[in-house]
């Protein structure tokens, strides 16, 4: 049974898809995502990449659901933000295995999730009409949970798998985030473009929220752009823990070349600050 809490931070997090734009950093872990609370972001969403990585395992579902789900329902309960997990492809071939996903995780305390098309076991682009039927299944799965705010967003992967040709990644991407509003997805997610003509086009041609995520390959417009030209949400995929395990495999680079600890001296208090940090949220305070 749902909680009037996780009732609230549902109906906040949807409602950050209706109007204006929000940044969605993504985490791997309970530090981290309180570190994007601690920061002032709205919400915070679970990478796939990350936390599979977290777990020694590779992205693409080897994580598998229950390991995925305890670790973003871990996340669910300790911080007061909304969460949202990305759960890959759903996790199963059939559209109940979807809905048993998402019942899933809003009983683990979550109150929305990403759902892919990208086929898991052919690693191409899952039929338009099966996808959005695994949508539509997401979404009445959280209805019948009682948690109908639960925000489904649809990722749709043309870019990852017709990258040669733009232009036709375009016009699918187009035609299936279309298709999978109608099935019932709060907002559309398309990886890869985040430049701002693409923004502009994709915004104009997709009748919802648009969902784009920064730190591709090329360079990422600004969020002031991005936000004027109309896009809902921006993420940040696993860029921010590739950029902490950077900042790791620098300072391991500094001590093995110079001998140096002085690392130690820059990071100043940085690990009291991250237990105050963990203390001020303990365990199940948010649940």
């Amino acid at each position: 049974m749902v909680s009037p809490t996780q009732i609230e931070k549902a109906a906040r997090f949807a409602a950050l898809h209706r109007s204006g734009c929000f940044v969605l950093p993504n985490a791997w872990d309970i530090p981290s995502a309180l570190l994007c609370h601690e920061a002032g972001f709205p919400a915070v969403g679970t990478s796939s990449l990350a936390v599979a990585l977290a777990h020694g395992v590779l992205d693409g579902e080897e994580i598998g659901r229950d390991r995925m789900l305890a670790a973003s329902g871990a996340i669910a309960r300790r911080v007061p933000i909304p969460v949202t997990a990305d759960l890959e492809a759903g996790y199963g071939p059939s559209p109940s295995d979807v809905a048993e996903t998402v019942r899933m995780a809003i009983e683990a305390g979550l109150v929305g999730c990403n759902l892919e098309d990208t086929d898991p076991l052919t690693r191409g682009l899952a039929p338009a009409v099966r996808a959005a039927e695994r949508i539509a299944a997401a979404v009445q799965a959280a209805k019948a949970a009682g948690l109908p705010d639960f925000v489904v967003n649809a990722r749709t992967d043309p870019y990852y798998h017709q990258s040669a040709d733009p232009a036709a990644a375009f016009s699918e991407a187009v035609v299936r985030g279309n298709m999978y509003l109608q099935a019932g997805a709060t907002c559309v997610f398309v990886p890869v473009p985040s430049d701002l003509e693409t923004g502009k086009s994709l915004v104009t041609a997709i009748d919802g929220p648009v969902n784009l995520m920064a730190a591709q390959k090329v360079a990422t417009a600004s969020f002031r752009e991005l936000a004027n030209a109309g896009v809902r949400r921006i993420s940040m995929g696993g860029s921010l823990m590739a950029a902490t395990y950077a900042q790791a495999g620098a300072v391991l680079d500094e001590v093995r070349a110079s001998g140096s600890f002085d690392y130690a001296l820059r990071s100043g208090s940085a690990f009291r600050d991250l237990a105050r940090l963990v203390s001020r949220h303990p365990e199940d305070s948010h649940a």
